[in-house]
């Protein structure tokens, strides 16, 4: 689609209005004296307008001679009234005659904006258009830039950079030494990811520093590109119009720790607290913060106050368990996890605990200290986390299509594990249960006491499935012994007890 056809409609649509603006009276540099279009009456300005669509019907029939002869007397009758002139461009340009039209919406700018101050939007778009159909791309952009209204006429100069990239040069430009919305355009179309980053940067420095989502994302763009320099100005920016922000304060400290300026970025992050006096989220928040800088000790503080702020919340407990473990203190870290109950961030926790916890592992590994990889495997084996623990008993049940396979385990006292009763007396663990497709299901259980275990699966609805079991017992002992089966689950045929294995 031919991108300058909404403006020829526009052309149409706006010349029954042309007459409705106002005031003022200037001389323009082309010898056309400006007039105040609230001094043309209604009756001079209906025979004008007749005039000039009596030149539009004479130019339908193919008389162009013709109809430039009415355009003139329409000309004549209403020079220096820019309305006029903007819609006797207007329908030049329905006719092809686009140098003549161009020549009309100059005019018909120059006296706008002699009166209004400003040319409307649509004025420019008008003489933009004629200027693209000219093959003149440039003064086009260049027009539109100076109209001074990028938030209405972004489109039009996106458009015209699309086709003429080497000009996004000039909107660089004007972005910088006039208007700072223009960097909005750049943004969106430099080719480098670091001019876009660079871009939306100043964008958000020099139109919307209070704007909590763009200077977001301008941070991280830069963060991306490693501009760390421009993300702090992006930062410093967003403070200073958002002075009670604590996200604006911990984004800039953060900021100042990636470049190595750590006082300064505890300085910074200390004001979290500052700007929410009481607040027990804003110690979590600024302790957090602390312990990404290892400072341990000042971060466990901050947890101990939003405890003392919160004490019927136990996400505190969490956080300074978190801690420990990160030191590598697993009795301090075990003792803060027991004050946390059912429901009040035990899921969380458990969600955490191994981004903190497998680390240490791998690296104990690593380094060949098999030692400190079993006592470490041990304690998630204590504390349940199935992805890093070591168990008397672990199952791993997976399946092998988008269907609800539920595992079930019998001990030997007769109490079954399942999604509907997750935690047996003897300790076993059912953690979650994977309601939407090819598992895995787990079942853990630190210390096993001695006798038979059954292990089934049952099937919810008809979807047909391939269930495989894995049982591993005593890992990393010399009892170890492992163990599988198969089940197929469809049809009528919803339950199985593929496999029962005994504790010695």
């Amino acid at each position: 689609m031919n991108p300058v056809a909404p403006w020829l409609v526009a052309f149409a649509l706006l010349m029954g209005i042309a007459l409705t603006l106002l005031v003022g009276e200037r001389k323009s540099p082309v010898n056309v004296v400006s007039r105040d279009p609230s001094q043309l009456s209604e009756v001079d300005s209906a025979l004008i307008l007749n005039r000039i669509r009596e030149g539009d019907l004479v130019a339908i029939k193919g008389d162009l001679e013709g109809a430039k002869a009415e355009w003139k007397k329409a000309r004549e009758k209403g020079a220096g009234y820019w309305p006029i002139h903007e819609a006797i461009g207007d329908s030049l340009a329905r006719h092809a005659l686009d140098t003549e039209a161009d020549e009309e919406f100059e005019t018909a700018i120059r006296i706008a904006g002699q009166q209004l101050g400003r040319a409307p939007a649509t004025l420019c778009l008008k003489r933009a258009g004629a200027l693209l159909r000219l093959k003149r791309p440039e003064p086009a952009l260049r027009l539109l830039i100076e109209c001074g209204t990028p938030d209405k006429l972004a489109s039009a100069i996106i458009r015209i950079v699309r086709e003429t990239p080497a000009l996004l040069d000039i909107v660089k430009e004007a972005a910088r030494t006039r208007d700072p919305r223009l960097w909005a355009i750049v943004a969106a179309e430099a080719p480098d990811p670091a001019d876009k980053a660079s871009a939306l940067g100043k964008y958000a420095r020099g139109v919307a520093p209070d704007n909590t989502e763009l200077a977001t994302r301008a941070i991280q763009a830069l963060r991306e590109c490693k501009r760390l320099d421009e993300a702090i100005e992006v930062a410093t920016a967003w403070v200073k119009a958002a002075p009670s922000s604590p996200d604006a304060y911990e984004t800039w400290g953060r900021l100042l720790a990636e470049t190595g300026d750590r006082d300064r970025a505890r300085l910074i992050l200390s004001t979290i607290v500052d700007v929410k006096p009481g607040d027990a989220g804003a110690h979590l928040r600024l302790g957090a913060a602390l312990r990404d800088l290892d400072d341990f000790a000042g971060a466990i503080a901050q947890f101990e106050e939003a405890e003392r702020l919160r004490p019927e919340d136990s996400i505190a407990a969490a956080e300074i368990g978190l801690t420990q473990v990160s030191q590598g203190n697993f009795e301090a870290a075990a003792a803060a996890f027991s004050k946390i109950s059912k429901g009040g961030g035990s899921e969380d926790l458990r969600r955490r605990l191994p981004l903190e916890v497998q680390p240490r592992i791998d690296a104990a590994r690593r380094a060949g200290n098999l030692e400190a990889v079993a006592k470490l495997r041990r304690w998630c084996g204590e504390l349940g986390i199935v992805e890093a623990g070591l168990f008397d008993i672990k199952i791993v049940m997976t399946w092998d299509a988008h269907s609800d396979v539920d595992l079930d385990v019998t001990d030997p006292k007769g109490e079954t594990v399942n999604h509907g009763h997750r935690q047996s007396a003897s300790g076993a663990i059912y953690p979650f249960d994977n309601t939407q497709g090819r598992g895995p299901e787990h079942y853990v259980l630190h210390k096993a006491p001695k006798g038979k275990y059954r292990v089934g699966v049952h099937l919810h609805g008809q979807t047909t499935s391939k269930v495989k079991i894995e049982i591993i017992l005593f890992e990393d002992t010399p009892r170890e012994r492992r163990l599988s089966a198969h089940a197929e689950l469809g049809g009528k045929k919803t339950e199985a007890w593929p496999i029962e294995f005994d504790v010695p």
